[in-house]
């Protein structure tokens, strides 16, 4: 009796266990199912986050003057990252984001196809990714306007028509005390000589200036781009550009720097034209001195504007982004010294500086307010810097003044105030000067000949500007200031970064 009890339990028991050995393996291969299918999910979201921050950081250096093009330079990362917009179950989307004109938002979404979890009545689920990047862009230097130094033809109805200054390139042979920095090929203090000691910020690549037409053609023009050589008449007076040469000999054995100057289409890195496409391309070879009127109208043959490219240039496939124009000098023997002042031009649109620029002052005020860089408000918390190379040289001492948008002295939030010989040594600082006090520097006759000052400002996180965010940088001193300098603006800081989503 006790035996059949026995077998008639361990028959009930053996039924339950298999009972719940069944539901264990259905349970387990749930969990391993369901295990499956979402490291399959991560797999793919790891791989959306990937490709919508590649395409954020790949787009963004076409923001903010050209969204199409970021747009679609976004869609092609991603697409080059298995994300095809044209694809039924994948979307892309850029976005421009509010009050913030420089970043660009990317949302990757794919709809991925399940293992396991079909069973349940999952087929797919979809994967929705999004990135943010930041690109801060190359200031626009020196003009706010579409003209970059002084222009004759206004000058007898207003001196101060057109900035204060000339464009400025030294010849290869010429010493950077003369204020170019990186042109000139001679080192501090050597003279203008061949076979001199080399400059270490020396390049052969010129300088850049940008222009916005936001239109679909303009005309860029120059004034006095040829390098006339000085022999009798000395034009360096306010409204003349005052080529000079007296290191090499006469005219025409010695004749003075060729230019060339190279229009290029636009691309995301306009401060390196080495793989920008060319547009079109003009030599000025070097000319006698023309003897000007001394009042206005002047000689033609060299006071005119002369068009570059003999004619219009054709923007329309990108009227909204930077068109780069080199000026740069040809050959490298003596007879490419002096320095040659020049005046550029664009019929529409903005026409500024890129990166750095050199400049020849020759306003006849004391005090003169040049045009520095232009600081939009997204630039707010970040430390704007700029630099000077052999500024301030006069008869008399002077102040070199910071000037923020509003036309006062900054004080807003201090500044400091660094010095340096070459570019191969170490900033050194100066002095610090803290917030309610002027941003400037005293500077006595000679006291920075060959030499480069820097100011850095911390621009707070509440700075803003309602439209003219334009700095400038004030000469104020006892006598006018005849002086060839060479200026650089810039934000420091990665140009081109993720920034953390809201």
């Amino acid at each position: 009796m006790m035996g059949k009890l026995f077998d008639k339990t361990w028959r009930e028991e053996k039924g339950i266990a298999l009972i719940f050995v069944s539901f264990s393996i259905f349970v387990v291969l749930g969990i391993t199912a369901f295990a499956t299918d979402l490291a399959w999910f991560y797999l793919n979201a790891s791989r959306a986050q990937r490709t919508a921050d590649a395409a954020a950081l790949g787009g963004v250096v076409w923001m903010p003057s050209d969204f199409y093009q970021a747009s679609a330079t976004a869609q092609d990362v991603a697409k080059r990252n298995g994300f095809d917009e044209a694809a039924p179950n994948v979307t892309v989307t850029p976005s421009i984001v509010a009050g913030e004109a420089s970043q660009l938002e990317v949302t990757v979404q794919k709809d991925i196809r399940t293992f396991f979890l079909k069973v349940l009545g999952f087929d797919s689920v979809t994967v929705t990714r999004s990135a943010r990047a930041e690109y801060i862009p190359p200031l626009r230097l020196g003009s706010p306007s579409n003209q970059f130094g002084n222009d004759p033809s206004c000058y007898a109805s207003d001196p101060d028509c057109a900035g204060n200054f000339w464009a400025n390139i030294h010849g290869r042979n010429t010493d950077t005390r003369m204020g170019d920095a990186y042109s000139s090929y001679c080192f501090d203090g050597v003279g203008s000589v061949n076979g001199c000691k080399v400059n270490p910020s020396y390049r052969d690549t010129g300088y850049l200036y940008g222009v916005i037409p936001n239109a679909n053609s303009v005309s860029v023009q120059t004034l006095d781009m040829n390098f006339h050589y000085e022999d009798l008449v000395l034009n360096g007076d306010p409204h003349r550009t005052g080529d000079h040469n007296n290191f090499c000999g006469k005219y025409p054995t010695c004749v003075g720097p060729t230019v060339e100057v190279n229009v290029f289409y636009p691309d995301p890195t306009p401060l390196d034209v080495s793989n920008n496409t060319l547009y079109c391309s003009e030599t000025y070879t070097p000319q006698p001195q023309v003897n000007p009127d001394d009042d206005p109208p002047f000689n033609p043959a060299v006071w005119s504007w002369d068009t570059v490219c003999n004619g219009s240039i054709n923007t329309s496939s990108s009227p909204d982004g930077i068109w780069v124009v080199q000026i740069k000098l040809l050959g490298n023997n003596v007879n490419t010294s002096g320095l040659n002042r020049y005046s550029i031009k664009s019929s529409v649109g903005n026409l500024f500086a890129l990166g750095d620029f050199s400049i020849y002052n020759n306003a006849a005020g004391t005090t003169t307010s040049f045009h520095l860089a232009e600081v939009p408000d997204f630039y707010a918390g970040k430390t704007f810097v700029v630099e000077m190379y052999d500024p301030g040289e006069a008869v008399d001492d002077g102040t070199l003044q910071v000037v923020d948008p509003s036309g006062a002295i900054w004080d807003d939030n201090g500044c400091r105030i660094y010095t340096r010989d070459e570019v191969t040594d170490s900033w050194s600082l100066s002095q610090t000067i803290n917030p309610g006090s002027n941003c400037e520097e005293l500077v006595n006759p000679g006291e920075y000949n060959g030499q480069w000052l820097k100011f850095e400002i911390d621009l707070p996180g509440t700075y803003s500007c309602a439209s003219d965010c334009w700095w400038k940088m004030n000469y104020a001193y006892k006598s006018p200031v005849n002086d060839t300098t060479t200026w650089r603006a810039y934000m420091v800081g990665n140009p081109i970064h993720l920034v953390p989503l809201p």
